[in-house]
C-alpha cells in the first residue's frame, strides 16, 4: 500500500506519544499500511457521513474537526496538531466519520489504512492495546475540552 514508508524515514516517530513504547518491527508494520499526504488551508482530510477508511497522525499543520449531528455542526475543535489523530470512526462499526476535518494550515499526515490497522490488531495484540487505549484517551481529551468551552 506505501510507496515503503521506513521507521528511518520517520526518526521522531516512536517519539510521538501515540506511538510511544511500540517496537521498531511494530512501527515498521504500521508504516506499511501508511501513505504520505498533504493538505492545504481549507482542503478535508475527512467528511462528516462519508465512510471511515483511513486514520489520519498528524505530521505538522494544524487541523480542525467539526462535529456533526445530520446537517447541524454542533461543535467545532481546532487544537489538533503535531502527533493527534483524526478519523478514529474508522475503528468503529459503523464505519462512518462522525465529523469533519479540515486543515487549517498547510498539514502533512500518514494515513493509516483502517483495515489493515484491523487486521495487524488481529495478529497484535500489545499493539492494539497500546493504540486503541491512546484513541481513547485523545477522544477522552476532545470532550473534556468541549465540556470546558
Amino acid at each position: 500500500m506505501s510507496d515503503y514508508l521506513l521507521v528511518s524515514d520517520f526518526p521522531t516517530l516512536a517519539d510521538y506519544s501515540f506511538f510511544s513504547g511500540l517496537t521498531t518491527e511494530q512501527l515498521q508494520k504500521i508504516l506499511d499500511i501508511c501513505t504520505q499526504e498533504s493538505f492545504l488551508p481549507g482542503a478535508e482530510l475527512h467528511k462528516a457521513g462519508d465512510v471511515a477508511k483511513n486514520i489520519f497522525f498528524i505530521l505538522d499543520g494544524s487541523v480542525e474537526e467539526e462535529l456533526h449531528v445530520g446537517d447541524v455542526v454542533l461543535s467545532t475543535y481546532k487544537s489538533l496538531g503535531a502527533g493527534d489523530v483524526t478519523g478514529c470512526s474508522a475503528l468503529l462499526p459503523p464505519v462512518e466519520h462522525t465529523c469533519t476535518a479540515r486543515a487549517i494550515t498547510e498539514t502533512n499526515v500518514l494515513s493509516i489504512d483502517a483495515e489493515g490497522l484491523q487486521n495487524l490488531f488481529d495478529e497484535d495484540c500489545a499493539l492494539a492495546r497500546s493504540l486503541l487505549l491512546k484513541v481513547i484517551g485523545s477522544l477522552h481529551q476532545r470532550i473534556r475540552t468541549l465540556e470546558q468551552g
